[in-house]
């Protein structure tokens, strides 16, 4: 399996230049909201990395959630950092939103990404799987974004850092090894672990666990 491909589009300033993965967007709005100047749907190019300071638009570049902006910087100024914390966040009635040393990896262990910001679909309905494309809310997908049962292995204690592997199971859940922390729709943390099998056909009764769901409706990831 090959590396997965992604449309990007860059908008160069003078000091930083601002890197748009197409089909990653799902319209969050953190960016228009944190700095309307730079980032102004309304206009084309929509993006203009000299409406503020590079340092600026550099922290609100690092609010989007789904890894769909990243950016560079060309007056040597900090570039992104990977967080020493690798963390799963459920978004209620929507994605998973991980944040960390994250690693995508097929079934038979080839890297198809890496990155420190990626939103992936747990409804199940996405077109652009393994990643969120906002269909969870044309079907109607509902989840408090809670744990009810700690189902996984691994460590409970205070975990170091370390890369968080994201296996994509075919036609089956997410497997996570590696040190994390499940963080709850509310902030609150739900579970801290090395290990877990996450729900992405979005029919499992154990959300945001696994519970075979998947083989009973014929969940299909191609």
């Amino acid at each position: 399996m090959t590396r997965i491909r992604e449309r990007i589009v860059k908008y160069k300033g003078k000091n930083i230049v601002v890197s748009f993965i197409v089909d990653r967007c799902t319209h969050v709005a953190a960016c228009l909201r944190g700095a309307p100047k730079v980032f102004n749907t309304r206009r084309q190019p929509w993006v203009d990395p000299d409406a503020a300071p590079p340092d600026r638009v550099a922290e609100v570049v690092l609010r989007c959630p789904t890894g769909a902006l990243h950016f560079q910087r060309l007056d040597e100024g900090p570039e992104e950092s990977v967080p020493e914390k690798n963390t799963v966040i459920l978004n209620e009635d929507g994605p998973l939103y991980l944040r960390g040393n994250v690693e995508i990896r097929s079934k038979d262990g080839d890297v198809l990404l890496t990155d420190t910001r990626i939103a992936l679909c747990r409804c199940g309905f996405s077109r652009h799987k393994p990643f969120c494309d906002n269909f969870h809310i044309m079907n109607a997908f509902t989840d408090p974004g809670k744990i009810s049962s700690k189902k996984s292995t691994g460590s409970s204690q205070e975990l170091g850092s370390g890369k968080l592997q994201v296996v994509l199971q075919p036609n089956g859940p997410l497997i996570l090894s590696g040190p994390f922390t499940i963080q709850q729709a509310n902030g609150k943390t739900g579970l801290k672990g090395t290990h877990a099998a996450l729900c992405r056909c979005g029919t499992s009764a154990n959300k945001p666990f696994c519970d075979g769901s998947h083989s009973k409706i014929g969940f299909s990831t191609e």
